[in-house]
């Protein structure tokens, strides 16, 4: 959990964005500018089409575990594009207007183009595929919290009576299972992590020995078995009873339950904060990929430690080279759409409280 360009008190680290507006990521709201043809999420609206539009553009599909090539430039994902773009004209109670091009290629480019401008400066547009089939994507980014790194450390947890201790744990785990939250275990660079880790010594012995010590408890120790825990266990079926029935006993309790009790409705979601993580730039064949929201919504040990500074020096490197994903809200049209566009408020909800609860657990 950390601010842009300053560490705060309850930070993970200080993470820092290269204030290089061409290299501005998502969270920085992209402009209209970025959402056109030279970022499009398909390759063949990065490609020119105008004045000499593609005939085909193959994609690749899956059926059963087989690759196939699909030419999704045809006249029936031209008239599903049209068709849908007419629909949603209609359901804004505006005027559609299109210009069929002397081609298919250019007509699904106008599409674009006319979806762009009918839907205005509020929304942004995608043009998807899945197996072959093109459809619009209307899209608009949810607003991210106070902090830039969203890291809940399970070190309080030790210094907590039994009985509470496996409430949070309980806590922890649901909101974890909601919400599709992980701790570093599962990232592809965790044994890279701690192979550096060891090999760096760059410090006196006495520290280097503590070095040593705190990374052997990660890997085989209890800071291992705890995280382990949280992300495992649950001790109570009926939490909220559990909560409403115990009584805190210090000063320190008394927030953290409170707390809790006003997350409950992040434990049972429709729709967990990483499911709002959609790739609006997306690429087959990537130099750098996107910062997920995994990598930014997280669970750890202790904010303070080594493990932590190095996800967010690693955070901070890799994230000048790239964009981050934020939660995103999006509607696919078809023909037969029967609604506009609208957003929930769960994400900015989700931040509001957790800039609260991670500020106590700190």
């Amino acid at each position: 959990m950390c601010t842009i360009g300053r560490t705060t008190v309850k930070a993970a680290g200080e993470a820092h964005h290269r204030p290089d507006t061409k290299a501005c990521t998502v969270r920085c709201e992209q402009g209209r500018t970025d959402c056109g043809s030279k970022r499009g999420r398909n390759s063949f609206l990065k490609t020119a089409l105008i004045p000499l539009a593609q005939k085909s553009l193959a994609v690749d599909c899956y059926d059963g575990g087989e690759r196939n090539s699909i030419n999704v430039i045809t006249r029936e994902n031209y008239e599903f594009l049209r068709d849908s773009f007419f629909r949603y004209s209609m359901l804004l109670q505006k005027e559609g207007v299109h210009t069929p091009g002397n081609s298919i290629g250019e007509g699904i480019a106008n599409l674009y183009d006319e979806m762009n401008t009918l839907v205005g400066d509020g929304l942004h547009v995608n043009i998807e595929q899945e197996g072959g089939r093109l459809f619009f994507r209307l899209w608009k980014y949810h607003q991210w919290g106070s902090f830039t790194l969203y890291y809940f450390p399970v070190k309080f947890l030790e210094s907590l009576n039994p009985v509470l201790r496996k409430i949070v744990i309980t806590f922890l785990h649901e909101l974890m299972k909601a919400n599709g939250i992980g701790t570093f275990w599962d990232d592809y660079e965790t044994d890279f992590m701690f192979e550096i880790l060891s090999e760096e010594e760059d410090c006196e012995p006495e520290s280097w020995k503590e070095r040593m010590k705190l990374l052997d408890s990660y890997q085989e120790g209890k800071i291992g078995r705890l995280l382990k825990r949280v992300e495992t266990k649950s001790y109570y079926k009926n939490l909220p009873k559990v909560l409403d029935t115990y009584k805190p006993r210090n000063g320190f309790e008394q927030p953290l339950v409170d707390a809790m009790k006003r997350g409950q409705p992040f434990l049972t979601p429709e729709r967990g904060i990483m499911q709002y993580g959609y790739d609006a730039y997306y690429s087959e064949n990537p130099d750098f990929h996107p910062m997920y929201l995994q990598q930014q919504i997280r669970v750890v040990y202790d904010i303070n430690d080594i493990i932590s500074d190095y996800l967010v020096d690693y955070y901070n490197s890799y994230s000048r080279e790239t964009y981050d994903i934020t939660p995103v809200t999006v509607r696919d049209l078809s023909p037969d759409t029967e609604e506009l566009f609208c957003m929930d408020d769960y994400p900015e909800r989700f931040f509001r409280w957790a800039d609260e609860f991670i500020s106590i657990i700190s």
